[in-house]
């Protein structure tokens, strides 16, 4: 292996009730009532997809260019809620530690917009440790599709066959598994172990914390 791309919502750092308070914010000014369950179903999902998604399911009309700006809209009310509280999930600076030191190639790809990935990175003070970046706004197609990590192999000049995805999503290993690359599963986020461990990842913790369980890669 020559490579690890990292998700980051409920790999790096958990903010899902923040993405929630974010999406119920963002449709309660149309009237739509938005829950837990509803956000679970598309998480890991390209935003301006699950906003067309969400606007579909209430038999609302809805234009692309309308889906983006809701979706810019809606990452704007998270970056808010979120802005000098971020945190990094138990481990994950360690891990980062480790692979930089192994010289690894470190990539992060999220369905996130640009700007909210930035701001985890810079906030938590792990921006040195990435050589490249991937945001759900730079590709067309959400996960499950490989696109996103596709693009990231790209940047970081490898080959798909030859890199670790870490997910913590059903969506997100499916990805990785499509784009055939190896896959680390961690439960982390908001995804039952037993539902990722369905998938059969090429490993699977219960935290990052445990990284050296999955041996020399």
């Amino acid at each position: 292996m020559k490579a690890f791309i990292f998700d980051k919502d409920g790999v790096l750092a958990e903010n899902f009730d923040a993405h929630l308070k974010a999406y119920v914010k963002l449709f309660s000014e149309m009237g739509i009532k938005i829950t837990k369950k509803n956000l679970l179903k598309m998480y890991g999902m390209k935003t301006h997809e699950i906003v067309k998604m969400i606007m579909k399911d209430n038999r609302k009309e809805i234009t692309e260019e309308m889906a983006k700006k809701m979706a810019e809209k809606k990452e704007n009310y998270y970056r808010e809620l979120v802005e000098g509280k971020l945190k990094l999930l138990p481990g994950v600076r360690e891990f980062l530690t480790y692979l930089k030191e192994k010289g690894y190639k470190i990539g992060v790809a999220s369905s996130a917009s640009l700007e909210s990935i930035r701001q985890l990175l810079r906030e938590t003070k792990i921006d040195n440790f990435f050589d490249a970046t991937v945001s759900g706004f730079d590709i067309k197609l959400s996960k499950p599709n490989p696109d996103i990590f596709l693009e990231c192999t790209k940047k970081l000049n490898v080959k798909p066959e030859d890199c670790v995805v870490v997910e913590d999503s059903v969506h997100g290993i499916e990805a990785a598994k499509r784009a055939g690359m190896k896959s680390l599963a961690v439960a982390t986020g908001q995804t039952l172990k037993k539902d990722l461990e369905s998938l059969n990842p090429n490993w699977i913790l219960d935290s990052l914390e445990d990284f050296r369980k999955i041996g020399e890669i």
